[in-house]
């Protein structure tokens, strides 16, 4: 993804306190002035694709971190700057294909395509009725350890912030239909609907 996308609407006041930050702490390379590194960061860094995995594991480096100006007052003896980013936010995205192909969950389908006379958009295999939810396990990762998460959203270290926040539970969408979550599960993609539907093509007369 790249965190200065056009239609990410990036304040550019995070991403100046962020750049200024940076070169404040290590960011002098080349003896380049304060308002060239920021502007070279807000115009061309933030600007580039940064990897961030895949469906089932997304990682946010920290080129996808901003860092907040405070907005309460400072006191003298503590720098600026270091101040502001102890407020830090993170950017990411997240999206299935535009026309996912769902299946019970251990299904063959290059077996049941076989035996069937192959598979089109019509083949009973497919799920149509209901949602696709995807579960979000928020984890903090220091040195790349995986294994070992910091800090995680469900398993404390003091609680857990799905019950903090007010994570509802139990919910009913606009069809009356009911659900009994699990935590961290907050996407809902309707199986039977694409995002091509929202376009279609027209010849102007």
């Amino acid at each position: 993804m790249i965190l200065n996308d056009r239609l990410r609407n990036v304040p550019t006041v995070e991403l100046s306190d962020t750049a200024s930050y940076k070169f404040g702490h290590g960011g002098q390379a080349g003896g380049t002035s304060k308002n060239q590194y920021v502007q070279n960061y807000i115009n061309v860094f933030t600007k580039q694709k940064t990897p961030v995995g895949s469906y089932s594991l997304l990682i946010l480096p920290e080129q996808l971190r901003t860092f907040l100006r405070l907005q309460e007052s400072i006191p003298a003896s503590v720098d600026p700057e270091r101040a502001n980013v102890s407020n830090q936010k993170w950017y990411g995205e997240y999206s299935l294909p535009a026309e996912p192909f769902v299946v019970a969950a251990g299904t063959n389908v290059a077996e049941y395509g076989r035996t069937h006379g192959g598979l089109d958009s019509k083949s009973p295999i497919f799920l149509k009725n209901g949602y696709i939810v995807v579960n979000f396990n928020i984890e903090s990762i220091q040195q790349g350890d995986l294994k070992n998460p910091h800090l995680q959203y469900i398993n404390g270290p003091l609680m857990n912030q799905w019950t903090m926040e007010g994570f509802k539970r139990d919910i009913q969408d606009a069809y009356g239909n009911r659900f009994t979550l699990k935590d961290g599960d907050v996407v809902f993609y309707n199986a039977d609907q694409s995002s091509r539907d929202d376009f279609s093509s027209q010849v102007p007369h």
